[in-house]
């Protein structure tokens, strides 16, 4: 088996509050293996953004990573100067962010933002660099990129702007390309175009990509693997046919029955989860997710805090159904 080409181990994130810090991840870990589609799921504030961005060294000023280990080509990002890490933003990993509309400068063209950066990184001229640029908004599906290159954000719709910046994260030809909700506010057309645009620059180029979303369905269309998060925790990961066979986690479960079937009757109520995901969980001990849980107090596994293999590659802090249990 390949090594992997980033492994997240025991990440601990934190954010500044007062005088204290407050947890934001613990314990995080998973693995991107090279030419693979590994998908994080959870819903909004389970750790899935703030993890992305930790791995390029973004977080903001009141973020810290305060424990673990981030492993590129087997080496640990987090003891690397800034220098060093502007070598491999973009050459090795890039990013695609949630907010498009506040991800490319507004007082520059397209063009010159996607140049400056080829040119820093790959060493091109300034007219090869364009060349390429031109060439890569046409892969992109943009036509007529020459003048596209001319124009500014605010000109551009926003699934052009989407594509402008799928773009700009593989000038560099990254070996990981991470997207985080790369489909927020596009409509649906643009949407499915959107996936199927990165998975086909992925059969094309061998890149790897983490894609961070909240969508199942986009989990069911184009993982490889799924890692679900909640509360700033790794609940479950598994190859995507074993979780969809026999997901092993509540709340696993509980995201999927809130998806609605082709062929659902009119009359058939979606399932919600109650309550919300937890903004403070420092103190929270034993399952995170036994609030909001069906099986609540019944549940024998409760208190349980480990990640563990109920199957081959298949991992779940939930023992409750298909796990030991069971067996």
């Amino acid at each position: 088996m390949q090594e992997p080409l980033l492994s997240i181990r025991d990440l601990n994130i934190a954010f500044r509050q007062g005088k204290g810090l407050s947890p934001a991840a613990s314990g995080v870990s998973f693995s991107v293996r090279p030419g693979e589609i590994l998908c994080v799921v959870g819903e909004s504030g389970s750790g899935k953004s703030i993890t992305a961005l930790s791995v390029l060294g973004l977080l903001s000023r009141q973020g810290k990573v305060t424990g673990g280990e981030i492993l590129f080509e087997g080496k640990n990002l987090l003891a690397l100067g800034e220098q060093e890490m502007d070598q491999i933003r973009g050459a090795g990993i890039a990013m695609i962010f949630q907010d498009i509309m506040y991800s490319l400068n507004p007082v520059f063209t397209i063009g010159s933002q996607m140049v400056e950066g080829m040119r820093r990184h790959l060493n091109l001229s300034k007219e090869d660099a364009r060349r390429e640029a031109v060439a890569l908004l046409e892969r992109t599906g943009i036509r007529d990129a020459g003048q596209v290159m001319k124009k500014y954000p605010h000109m551009l719709s926003g699934g052009m702007r989407q594509r402008v910046m799928i773009a700009m994260a593989l000038s560099c030809r990254p070996k990981l390309l991470i997207a985080d909700e790369p489909t927020t506010a596009l409509d649906v057309t643009i949407q499915y175009q959107i996936m199927e645009l990165l998975r086909s620059l992925r059969d094309e180029t061998g890149m790897s990509i983490l894609l961070i979303t909240h969508d199942i369905g986009v989990v069911a269309e184009m993982a490889d693997r799924v890692v679900v998060m909640y509360a700033g925790q790794c609940v479950e990961e598994a190859l995507l046919a074993d979780l969809l066979s026999r997901p092993a986690h509540a709340y696993t479960r509980a995201l999927m029955q809130a998806v609605p079937g082709l062929h659902d009757d009119r009359s058939h109520t979606l399932y919600s989860i109650p309550g919300y995901v937890p903004q403070q969980y420092g103190e929270m001990t034993g399952c995170r997710f036994a609030p909001r849980c069906p099986h609540g107090a019944d549940c024998p596994y409760r208190d349980n805090e480990e990640m563990r293999e109920i199957a081959p590659g298949h991992f779940s802090r939930c023992l409750y159904e298909g796990g030991e249990k069971d067996a």
